[in-house]
């Protein structure tokens, strides 16, 4: 998997490289012998928020988030959450986070891109699961630790935005 960090992190590319990195616009480009405006091809919103937040210098998507990544993952590789977690600012765990622990409590970070009037502003660290495993762990949503599918998070990256999660 091939991450563009340019959609995560934002600054507008120019050239044959950068137009053929959305994969709908590889065919464009293939067809036409020339580089087709990205603008075309992009998923709708997520990409231009991204490059509005690196133009007016804001944190990253999960800037100020932790994630464990539990379980195994079929549908979307670890290595690949791995790098799309920091790529998108966010830090990774070794270990589960216990959502009753005073340390995790008193943590005294809010995630940035979380909707103002959400409560999910104040959840900084995430358990991710394979959303499609027969795996299923008792469900988390204490505090600042909140249990979420991988698909969520794979969703937040393509809109740019922490996407509610259901209670």
């Amino acid at each position: 998997m091939v991450i563009n960090k340019g959609f995560l992190s934002a600054p507008r590319s120019t050239g044959w490289r950068s137009c053929c990195a959305a994969h709908v616009g590889v065919k464009a480009c293939l067809q036409r012998k020339a580089c087709e405006q990205e603008e075309k091809y992009e998923i709708p919103e997520g990409p231009q928020r991204s490059r509005l937040n690196k133009e007016q210098l804001l944190p990253k998507l999960f800037d100020g988030c932790y994630f464990y990544l539990g379980g195994t993952f079929k549908h979307h590789p670890k290595d690949n959450l791995i790098k799309l977690v920091a790529a998108a600012g966010g830090q990774v765990l070794s270990r589960k986070p216990k959502p009753d622990s005073d340390v995790t409590q008193t943590i005294n970070t809010v995630a940035y891109h979380a909707r103002p009037d959400s409560d999910q502003r104040f959840c900084t660290q995430y358990i991710i699961y394979e959303d499609l495993s027969n795996h299923r762990s008792e469900r988390v949503r204490q505090g600042k630790v909140w249990m979420a599918p991988s698909s969520w998070f794979i969703d937040c990256v393509m809109s740019f935005e922490l996407l509610p999660l259901d209670s």
